[in-house]
């Protein structure tokens, strides 16, 4: 892999991402065997690669599996899960970038917000039903994606509106579980 000390190349990419109300430059760069991402011009390497809906990142030896879902489409709002953890996300490009995913989505902002599984799957359990009230980052629903049970988690507070996952269901990625308003 490229050492991440080079001379830097033009970037591919430039993005303003900001989770929980911090706003960060990303970069991404071709490198000889995969990418060089700089996050506030720190460098990064990073081998990517799609595997069933998923993304499989090594970012600096580490893997992590991610799937990325942005509602309304091009809105650059993104509900990010990464290891099963799900974090709420804003995207706005400087230069020739699209937000990565292209999955139908959540908004991370005000209004319904419609949790949806972040690769295809199986409802293991579903932890809420209509009416309940739920906190940021509480459990909502548990899916079973390449022998990993995930469990999906509120991005923010509310009520639940609506709940059309069933356990034992088998989903798509981007299928709507259920919706907190």
């Amino acid at each position: 892999m490229e050492d991440p000390r080079a001379p830097r190349r033009a970037p591919l990419v430039t993005y303003e991402v900001s989770i929980n109300g911090r706003t960060r430059r990303v970069e991404v760069e071709h490198a000889d065997d995969g990418l060089v991402v700089l996050v506030d011009g720190q460098r990064h390497l990073a081998d990517v690669t799609s595997v069933n809906g998923a993304i499989s990142l090594i970012l600096d030896q580490r893997s992590f599996e991610v799937a990325i879902l942005e509602q309304p489409p091009a809105s650059g709002n993104l509900t990010i899960h990464v290891n099963g953890r799900v974090v709420a996300a804003s995207v706005g490009s400087s230069r020739g970038a699209r937000v990565p995913g292209g999955h139908d989505a959540v908004a991370s902002h005000g209004g319904p917000h419609t949790v949806t599984a972040p690769m295809p799957g199986k409802v293991v359990k579903v932890l809420v039903k209509p009416g309940d009230a739920v906190t940021t980052r509480q459990g909502v629903v548990v899916v079973e994606a390449m022998k990993m049970e995930n469990e999906l988690r509120s991005p923010k507070a509310g009520t639940v509106t609506q709940v059309t996952a069933a356990e034992g269901m088998s989903v798509e990625a981007g299928a709507a579980l259920l919706v907190i308003e």
